[in-house]
Formats: structure tokens, sequence, C-alpha cells
């Protein structure tokens, strides 16, 4: 006698990560930094770092960062946005909950093959790299 068994996988999602929750969003806890002054800076405290951003050009996303593990002298990069870790982007924005992606300057392209053991094809995958920040925790302008 065969015996079956019924499996449940709870699976935990932020609801900003449901794309009709992420479309629907008012947008209000956070900024969009292609909107505001150039040499705005900001402060931006995630769960781990404290970050200080001053904004160059926000339409193009570069920025003057410091603080975290990578930047402990103000550094130029391109802030692309905000995510809650998936492949939904808010292109230029930073808001409390979701988490910073963040290119450096210049661009470091990163490669790395992938290989497939049920069909043994290799796969080479490019990108450039990408710093993501822990959870965004506060937002505030630097007077």
């Amino acid at each position: 006698m065969k015996s079956e068994a019924t499996v449940t996988e709870t699976i935990s999602c932020p609801s900003g990560g449901i794309l009709d929750a992420w479309s629907d969003s008012d947008w209000n806890d956070g900024v969009q930094i292609d909107q505001i002054q150039e040499l705005t800076t900001l402060a931006v405290r995630t769960t781990n770092s404290l970050y200080e951003i001053t904004v160059l050009n926000g339409r193009t996303g570069e920025v003057l960062v410091r603080g975290g593990e990578f930047f402990p002298v103000r550094t130029p990069v391109r802030l692309e946005g905000s995510t809650c870790g998936g492949s939904i982007l808010k292109k230029r924005g930073i808001y409390v909950g979701l988490r910073m992606e963040i290119v450096p300057q210049p661009v470091e392209l990163v490669s790395r093959v992938e290989h497939d053991a049920a069909t043994g094809q290799r796969e080479i995958l490019l990108g450039h790299k990408v710093i993501t920040t822990s959870s965004i925790q506060s937002i505030g302008i630097v007077l």
C-alpha cells in the first residue's frame, strides 16, 4: 500500500514584494533622488549601518556615499534604487523597509559560469557588481 503525504510550504514575502502591492503603493515613506535638488545630502539608517548620501545627479543616480562596510570615505557610486530583494526595483528611490542597490564606479563587470548537472551544459553569466544594503530604517535630510 502506497502512503501519500501532504506537504505544505509557506513562503514569507513582504507585502511590497507582491506586484499589485508594489504598483498600488503611495510611495510616501521615502524619496526619489531624481526629484530632489542636486547636492542635497541624505542620512539613511539601515539595520546595520548609517549612510550619508549626497546627490550629484539624481536623474542618472550619481551620488557620493559614505558609510557601511564598503564605503568608509565619500565614494562616487550609482544608486540604482531600492528593492525588497527580488527582481523588482524602485528606480532611483530610497524607501523605508527596502534595501538600496549601489553600483560602485567605475562599473566593475563580473562573470561566473553556471553548470547544469542535468543537461551537462555550461552558461556564462555576465553583469555588474552591485552592493545591496540591509533594510532601510529611516531617511533624513542633512542640513
